[in-house]
């Protein structure tokens, strides 16, 4: 898939250089790819730059913009840095995407990175070290673990066991309905 993808790109490129050097000719193509990609190299310099400043705000105690949502920053951050993929590759139509995304254009797709970002986390779910967690709601009734390795038990027989990455170790059992007096 990844090979089909790469021919796509280099098709496509080649493409659109033919078609513009013969619309426009040679040099004015030449010119513009030039251009394409100084003008990339330049906007990514200056986000750089910005980063750098963001930064060193940060570590100078004050922050750079305080109304900046967590869930903005890693989105624009992803699209920021397929942007910076982008401008580093050749050609005049990642060239232009890679500026877009550079540039506050990406605010145009921050809604779309959300939806397939929440798409995969639905669909996958989180994992932890290669493994799938799940989350069990419920309650402690008592402080025994039933089905514990006995290597890994507390000092206290009553003490649940609790590995040094914080995994309570047992089995789940049902809990009888509570009663309410």
């Amino acid at each position: 898939m990844y090979l089909l993808l790469f021919l796509a790109y280099v098709v496509a490129e080649i493409a659109v250089l033919a078609w513009l050097g013969s619309t426009l000719g040679a040099l004015v193509t030449v010119l513009l790819f030039l251009g394409v990609s100084v003008l990339g190299y330049a906007v990514l310099a200056s986000r750089g730059r910005r980063a750098l400043r963001d930064l060193t705000s940060l570590r100078g105690g004050t922050a750079p913009n305080l109304d900046v949502t967590p869930e903005r920053m890693l989105t624009d951050g992803a699209l920021i840095g397929v942007g910076a993929a982008l401008v580093l590759m050749p050609g005049l139509i990642t060239g232009v995407l890679g500026i877009v995304l550079l540039l506050p254009t990406r605010a145009v797709l921050r809604p779309l990175v959300r939806m397939f970002a929440a798409r995969q986390v639905a669909r996958h779910g989180t994992t932890v070290r290669g493994a799938r967690t799940v989350v069990v709601d419920g309650q402690v009734v008592e402080h025994t673990v039933l089905g514990a390795d006995p290597r890994l038990t507390a000092p206290a027989p009553s003490d649940p066991v609790i590995r040094s990455d914080g995994v309570l170790e047992g089995e789940i059992v049902d809990t009888p309905p509570r009663r309410h007096p």
